[in-house]
């Protein structure tokens, strides 16, 4: 027995233009949370001059940075507030739509939005009934943030990343515009990329796995591995553009449903700890999970490895999984995203505390791993990371 579901998905080049036909009964007054770079060539001027022809009023506010921080959230929710703004728009990358969504949160929620994180470290806030309603809008391939109904934020004072979780926060309605991903420097696109192949890789690999997610996981890696090497070389291909689009959402609908493993349980605390880009942490842990991993599951290990080289698949089982973290380092190396935890500044002296970060704002995400992890083997992990 499972559930599925997804928020309404408007895909298509040339989408965005038709914004103020899909927010019609949605209010009266929207915040805007828009990617400060997608603000600067016009993009959050133009949705509020379309808002503003079905006679909505809005609220523009783009000082968001990589890794959203909680205060800035709770700080621009009391302005919406006091704006009367009474839906959200969120335009941009992973942090500006979770930005918006903890808008979404804290314009009529309580305390400050890191009250709202699920961590095993204090009591946890829900959201109620009067969340803001959302809708988002994407400018890159990979966080799927857009159908997740997740919101990503950073403490700055403790260095360390947590998230909302809960359905008030799914998007309405998510706007997928490809021509909105085009100008995505091919840094950038890798980054987001992979980043939509570990949501894939780690839905598909869940003990929580459904035939839903494990369906749409496996089309996602597939997609991403087609077209992530080309738009990287070719931001221009509108057709890769189009295809990895797709892939992020489908990837982002998978760990919607039962959340992601242990490279982003590994991940996310160093992102908090050093402002990495997300991607970019992943990508630093990946192919070690893999090492230590790919025994616990072989038919869907050598799954994976068949996906990304269908060459291999006359290969025996054991040898298709055992291939498995060679044929994901290759993909890295294909998008030049070879990366570890030290290029950021992490050393040894820091193991024990993203140990412990992982282990109280995202055990939940290790429980769902196929192979079961001790601190220790935490700890060695990182260690093999550096």
């Amino acid at each position: 027995m499972f559930t599925c579901f997804l928020p309404k998905v408007e895909f298509g080049a040339g989408k965005v233009n038709h914004i103020a036909d899909y927010v019609k009964g949605m209010g009266t007054k929207a915040v805007i949370a828009i990617d400060p770079y997608m603000h600067s060539i016009g993009l959050g001027d133009r949705i509020a001059s379309q808002l503003k022809k079905v006679f909505i009023e809005s609220v523009i506010f783009s000082d968001i940075e990589p890794n959203p921080s909680c205060f800035k959230v709770d700080e621009m929710a009391k302005r919406a507030k006091a704006e009367q703004c009474d839906f959200v728009i969120a335009i941009g990358g992973g942090s500006a739509i979770d930005f918006g969504k903890g808008l979404a949160v804290m314009v009529n929620g309580r305390g400050s939005s890191w009250d709202y994180t699920e961590r095993n470290d204090h009591e946890v806030l829900r959201p109620g009934s009067d969340t803001l309603p959302l809708i988002a809008i994407p400018t890159t391939s990979g966080t799927g943030s857009e159908s997740t109904p997740f919101s990503v934020l950073n403490n700055p004072a403790l260095k360390e990343k947590s998230t909302i979780v809960n359905e008030r926060i799914f998007p309405r309605i998510a706007i997928v515009d490809p021509e909105l991903m085009i100008s995505m420097p091919s840094k950038i696109t890798a980054s987001t990329g992979f980043d939509a192949f570990a949501h894939a890789l780690e839905s598909f690999i869940s003990l929580k796995a459904n035939p839903f997610t494990t369906m749409v996981s496996k089309e996602a890696m597939s997609i991403v591995v087609r077209n992530l090497p080309e738009a990287v070389a070719n931001g221009g291909n509108v057709k890769a553009r189009e295809n990895l689009a797709w892939a992020s959402t489908l990837a982002g609908a998978a760990i919607a449903h039962i959340g992601v493993t242990l490279p982003h349980s590994l991940a996310q605390p160093v992102g908090g700890m050093f402002g990495v880009p997300h991607g970019d942490s992943i990508a630093a842990c990946m192919v070690n999970v893999l090492e230590v991993s790919w025994q616990s599951d072989l038919e869907k290990f050598a799954a994976i490895s068949t996906i990304i080289d269908p060459s291999i698949s006359s290969l025996t089982l054991r040898q298709r999984a055992e291939k498995c973290p060679e044929l994901v380092s290759r993909l890295l190396s294909d998008i030049n995203l070879h990366v570890k935890f030290s290029t950021f500044g992490m050393t040894e002296n820091d193991i024990d505390k993203a140990t412990s970060i992982a282990l109280t704002g995202y055990y939940f995400d290790i429980e769902c791993h196929p192979k079961k992890v001790t601190r220790e083997e935490i700890r060695q992990i990182y260690k093999a990371c550096l």
